[in-house]
């Protein structure tokens, strides 16, 4: 089974376009938004306790980081995992409470007017202008449980994972955008403490990489997961 997290104000049905392009059977999108566990330890376990030995996990986004925290867990079930776009953790305290502080924005942002927050999330300069083909299922999300990805699963309530990540020991394929120069360069710092990993990097492409070079991204995929 393959299961695959969305990003901070994404939805489940975003995957439904690339799915297909994985050529597997038995995939999960999950939702991110249903009654799941808030904290990023307590997501990883309730993650690793409903999926079986063999499974492999793909997140992207904020959906990496809560992968990663699944990843880092002892008895992790996985067999392989892809990261996509994802943040290893800010390295320091003032970091962190600064992104707090801009993610509670962010939450108030959704609550009182989701069509601006869309709007204003998307024109963010982390993705280079390109728009993201929304959901119409988007149009049904409660503020109140979106926001979950900017107070709970707020970067800045990371802890840095970059220390940890060397417990990870089955294949890890990490992908990012040529063009989101900030998270290749994390991405690659990652590689280098982690046992048996490997950076791909999409030309033509930013933070979105399965929307962007939905293509190339899937192709890189189809060849870890049968190599």
């Amino acid at each position: 089974m393959l299961h695959m997290l969305h990003g901070a104000a994404g939805h489940f049905s975003d995957w439904e376009s690339f799915i297909p392009m994985l050529g597997t059977r038995g995939v999960n999108p999950v939702d991110l938004y249903a009654d799941n566990p808030d904290g990023f330890d307590s997501f990883g376990r309730h993650l690793n306790a409903g999926s079986s030995d063999g499974d492999v996990l793909i997140g992207y986004s904020m959906g990496g980081r809560l992968a990663l925290h699944a990843l880092v867990n002892e008895g992790s079930p996985w067999s392989r995992a892809v990261i996509i776009s994802s943040h290893t953790g800010l390295m320091d305290e003032t970091s962190r409470q600064q992104r707090i502080q801009s993610d509670q924005v962010w939450a108030e942002l959704a609550e009182k007017d989701f069509s601006r927050f869309l709007d204003e999330w998307s024109r963010q300069p982390v993705f280079g202008g390109r728009e993201m083909p929304w959901s119409k299922a988007r149009n049904t999300l409660s503020p109140e449980r979106l926001k979950r990805c900017f107070t709970s699963w707020s970067l800045g309530r990371q802890r840095n994972l970059l220390p940890e990540l060397e417990k990870i020991e089955i294949p890890v394929l990490w992908i990012t955008g040529e063009e989101d120069k900030k998270f290749t360069k994390i991405a690659a710092s990652a590689v280098e403490k982690m046992k048996e990993s490997n950076l791909e990097v999409i030309p033509d492409s930013g933070h979105r990489c399965p929307w962007e070079q939905p293509e190339s991204t899937s192709a890189i995929i189809r060849g870890f997961l049968s190599s």
